[in-house]
């Protein structure tokens, strides 16, 4: 059976009148709030969900800095953070764990939002499974308590494919069954565009 990330808004729950606030708010105080949209990827499909993110909380009028993480060099106080990376066999990168932990006192003062890429499929029990292996890696981060945290599907190109080792290696083994699955996306694009709308929605309260 077909499904989609938990949680999905409805259209409702982002009205106009919402979006105009946003916009307004950050017009009378005169500054600009910084969200940082820090992401780790491997083949790019994090990436651009990091940046189609980062063009919506823009358009909010907010200072959004999109990154990959081993571009941060440090996360200024007032920051409002989205991460974002994708899981591999059950598990984040270990370079993704590794920045979690290098910025725990910085990410321990903010809440930041959580996005996750992962089934390649339309199928619920694998979008249950994944959001379980992702809430048990970031359960690993006693001191990071996120706003919110999504799984959302991802995408498959067996021809682009960059594995850390060994399973770069092992992507190479003839008559390995990955390498004889079809390239696949399921990314939600509308659905990533209004989550990263109610995000810029709850920082605007914030202004």
């Amino acid at each position: 059976m077909a499904s989609t990330p938990r949680g999905r808004f409805s259209r409702a729950e982002l009205p106009e009148s919402g979006k105009a606030r946003a916009g307004l708010l950050v017009g009378e105080t005169g500054m600009k709030t910084e969200v940082l949209i820090a992401y780790c990827t491997r083949s790019g499909s994090t990436a651009e969900v990091a940046e189609a993110i980062g063009k919506t909380v823009s358009g909010f009028g907010f200072a959004a800095k999109v990154k990959p993480i081993a571009d941060v060099e440090s996360i200024a106080a007032g920051t409002e953070v989205v991460l974002g990376t994708a899981l591999y066999i059950g598990h984040f990168p270990k370079e993704f764990h590794r920045f979690l932990d290098r910025f725990e006192a910085e990410l321990a003062r903010v809440r930041p939002w959580v996005f996750v890429l992962g089934p390649t499929e339309r199928e619920r029990k694998q979008f249950a499974a994944a959001e379980e292996q992702a809430r048990r890696e970031l359960s690993k981060h006693s001191s990071l308590h996120p706003a919110d945290m999504r799984v959302l599907g991802g995408k498959f190109d067996p021809e682009h494919l960059n594995l850390a080792f060994p399973m770069s290696l092992v992507m190479k083994v003839p008559g390995n069954p990955l390498r004889k699955l079809p390239a696949c996306d399921v990314r939600d694009w509308d659905w990533i565009g209004r989550w990263a709308q109610a995000i810029a929605e709850e920082i605007a309260t914030r202004v």
